[in-house]
C-alpha cells in the first residue's frame, strides 16, 4: 500500500474518536518505537505520568494513587490506543498499519498517542473458514495483543506486581469499547467489528475476561476490575465486574 493510501485509511478511521487517531509523523527527533514501551525505564516514566494525571483529576496527591492502579489504567489506555485503529482499519478497509512500526514521544504534553512514522501497511489475509471477522481477529491478536501488549503487560507485572488477569481484563474492555465505538460510527461494519471482538475474547489471553450480551445494545461486562474505584472520588466503569447487575 502506498504511503498516501495508508494515510487515507488512518484519516478515515481516526474520525471515529480520539482512540482511533494515528497522526502523520511530526517533524523533529525524539520519536520511539512502540516496542520501547516495555523498556523498564520508559515504562516507569509512563506509569508515573499516568499516576500524576489520575491524581490531578481526582484532586489528590500522587502518592495516594497506588502503583497497581496507575499501571492498570495506563495499560487500558495503551490497549485502547492500539486496538482501536488497527481493528477499525482492518474491518473497514482490509488494510492497517503494522503496530510494530508506530511511534510515540516520551517528552510530550498530554496523553499517549501514536504516529505512523515507520509503520508499513498490512493487508488482511483472505478470509478462511471463519470469515472476515476471524481474519481480522487473527491479525489483531498476532500484531497487537501478542506483538505489542504482551511484552508491556509482562514488564508491568514485573514492576508493580499487578495481576495478569487484571491487565488482560483491561485489554478486553478496551477491545470491547473499540468494537462498540466503531459499530456505532460505522453501522455497516458493525457485524464484523463485533464478531472480530468476540473471536478475540474467545482466545487466550483474553478468554474468560468478559462477554457481550447477545442482544442490542450488546453491552459488554468484564470479569475483572480496572481498580478505578480505588481512586479518591473514583467509581465503577459501566462494564465493571463489581457493578450490581439485574
Amino acid at each position: 500500500m502506498a504511503e498516501a493510501d495508508l494515510a487515507a485509511v488512518l484519516a478515515d478511521v481516526g474520525a471515529v474518536n480520539v482512540f482511533f487517531a494515528v497522526a502523520p509523523p511530526p517533524p523533529g527527533p525524539g520519536l520511539r518505537p512502540v516496542a520501547d514501551l516495555a523498556d523498564p525505564g520508559l515504562l516507569a516514566a509512563e506509569v508515573e505520568r499516568t499516576r500524576a494525571a489520575l491524581a490531578a483529576a481526582s484532586g489528590t496527591a500522587p502518592d495516594r494513587v497506588e502503583d497497581r492502579v496507575a499501571a492498570s489504567l495506563f495499560f487500558q489506555g495503551l490497549a485502547s490506543r492500539l486496538l482501536s485503529p488497527v481493528l477499525g482499519a482492518a474491518v473497514a478497509h482490509g488494510r492497517t498499519p503494522d503496530p510494530a512500526g508506530l511511534r510515540w514521544r516520551p517528552d510530550r504534553d498530554g496523553p499517549l498517542s501514536f504516529t505512523a512514522g515507520g509503520a508499513r501497511a498490512l493487508t488482511l489475509p483472505a478470509a478462511g473458514p471463519g470469515g472476515r471477522a476471524a481474519a481480522v481477529a487473527d491479525l489483531v491478536g498476532e500484531r497487537v495483543v501478542d506483538g505489542v501488549l504482551a511484552p508491556v503487560a509482562a514488564a508491568l507485572r514485573a514492576r508493580t506486581g499487578v495481576a495478569g488477569g487484571l491487565l488482560w481484563g483491561d485489554a478486553a474492555s478496551a477491545l470491547a469499547g473499540a468494537a462498540a465505538a466503531f459499530a456505532a460510527a460505522r453501522p455497516g461494519h458493525a457485524p464484523v467489528a463485533r464478531a472480530a471482538a468476540r473471536h478475540l475474547l474467545a482466545r487466550p489471553p483474553l478468554r474468560g475476561l468478559g462477554a457481550f450480551a447477545p442482544d442490542p445494545p450488546h453491552a459488554f461486562v468484564r470479569t475483572t476490575c480496572c481498580l478505578y474505584y480505588r481512586l479518591p472520588a473514583g467509581g465503577m466503569c459501566g462494564d465493571c465486574a463489581l457493578r450490581p447487575r439485574p
